[in-house]
């Protein structure tokens, strides 16, 4: 193997601004803040995940209810952080639509898992968001105002899966409710892979 053949294939962990949710960056969200707050809002597999670690937190219950949101936040700010440095891994968009493919398992399963392998996989969940909001900053945004937003708009998917969550554990169709959306969002992540 030839020397610029390694630098070249180390070169693609790379990877340059992407701009996977276009349409958010214009005029009217040009501030650091709206523009990380609005950009979990605008890709369906951002916001099934996030609402996904709120329901699961919910299903399983206990300490994981504040236990994996925060997990979840924090390796997304480090993801963040590597994505605004350039630092990412190769395949974001596809480790995302596994991230959903999985969020779609661990639904479908109920919550039955121990919550430190929930909190694993929802970290290496985050990993790959985190990068991709980082990736998507704009480059005349600040970075603290545009962490910060994407930060409150993630605790609030989280907050809300977690209410919608205990709510569907009063139904009496909980199990089946929580396997529908399991279903639905394993589905919705194969999708993402093929296209």
């Amino acid at each position: 193997m030839k020397l610029k053949h390694v630098i070249i294939g180390a070169l693609t962990l790379f990877s340059p601004l992407a701009l996977a949710h276009p349409g958010h960056i214009g005029p009217h969200t040009t501030t650091g803040f709206m523009t990380g707050f609005v950009h979990p809002f605008t890709g369906l597999d951002h916001l099934s995940v996030m609402i996904g670690v709120g329901l699961l937190a919910a299903l399983i219950g206990g300490k994981a209810v504040s236990r994996l949101p925060m997990a979840f936040v924090g390796i997304m700010i480090i993801g963040g952080a590597l994505g605004v440095a350039g630092m990412v891994l190769p395949g974001i968009e596809m480790g995302i639509a596994l991230s959903v493919i999985g969020m779609g398992a661990m639904l479908l399963a109920g919550g039955r898992m121990s919550e430190k392998v929930a909190t694993g996989l929802v970290m290496a969940f985050a990993l790959f968001h985190g990068m991709a909001h980082g990736m998507e900053m704009p480059l005349d945004a600040q970075a603290l105002e545009y962490f910060s937003g994407f930060v409150v708009a993630t605790a609030i998917l989280h907050v809300s899966g977690i209410a919608l969550g205990k709510f569907v554990m009063t139904s009496t169709f909980n199990q089946r409710v929580m396997r529908v959306v399991g279903v639905v969002m394993a589905a919705f992540g194969g999708i993402l892979m093929l296209s």
